[in-house]
């Protein structure tokens, strides 16, 4: 896990990234962050199911494309020592709206980049979104690869694929189902340690090791894997 300390930038939002709080049981202070999350993707990869799903822990199959941008605010305590609130914004996803999105990489500390394992083209755009956010960061963002709806079964892209495009662009990789709730939670409390990893310089910490999740891209990705095997033997 991650070393905390004081850090601070400036967002569209007015806010600051870290307060510190003395604990009422601790003579220790504990570091409440505050990160803009994004969530990139082509259109129908489910962007809005996973922040839904998230938020309230409800699939709804039948989702409208998003035509607007819209945040939703949660907070999460990471460990002991240490409590997010996360300011996630759902990003239109077609092409004919990328200007919309565009100002939405101000400031932005985490960007969840999704694709849909039953379709090749959105895991093919990978590329042009890796690229737009190049263009439009200013920062070293934290970036993870999240492969969406592995519980259906017309599966295109293997786990083999995603693992290796997220290693090759070295970014963090999660497999998940908004239909099933698989890695919902994780994958927004990866993203947020992989955060004040970087703003700590890359250190590791362990406030709370029962609560550590490795940001290994082969252990997140092999959910997805046990996942598929237990359904199949199931439905024999």
């Amino acid at each position: 896990m991650l070393n905390n300390s004081n850090y601070s930038i400036n967002s569209n939002l007015s806010i600051n990234s870290n307060l510190s709080i003395n604990s009422k049981h601790s003579n220790k202070s504990k570091n409440v962050y505050k990160f803009k999350i994004i969530l990139l993707g082509d259109s129908g990869v489910g962007k809005t199911s996973l922040l839904m799903k998230y938020m309230d822990g409800e699939f709804i199959s039948d989702i409208k494309s998003t035509i607007n941008a819209e945040f939703k605010i949660k907070s999460i305590n990471i460990d002991s020592l240490t409590s997010v609130q996360l300011i996630i914004w759902d990003t239109c996803g077609q092409e004919k709206y990328k200007s919309i999105t565009k100002q939405y990489f101000e400031d932005v500390d985490g960007i969840i980049l999704i694709y849909d394992v039953s379709d090749i083209n959105s895991f093919i755009d990978l590329n042009k979104w890796l690229n737009e956010i190049k263009k439009n960061c200013l920062k070293n963002v934290s970036i993870i690869i999240c492969a969406n709806k592995i519980d259906i079964d017309m599966r295109i892209i293997s786990i083999e694929e995603g693992k290796n495009f997220a290693k090759n662009n070295d970014l963090l990789f999660c497999e998940t189902s908004s239909k099933e709730g698989i890695n919902i939670d994780i994958l927004f409390e990866v993203i947020a340690k992989d955060i004040i990893r970087k703003m700590n310089g890359n250190k590791k910490y362990d406030n709370d090791s029962k609560r550590n999740i490795s940001l290994n891209s082969s252990t997140k990705a092999i959910y997805g894997k046990d996942y598929k095997k237990k359904r199949e033997i199931k439905c024999c």
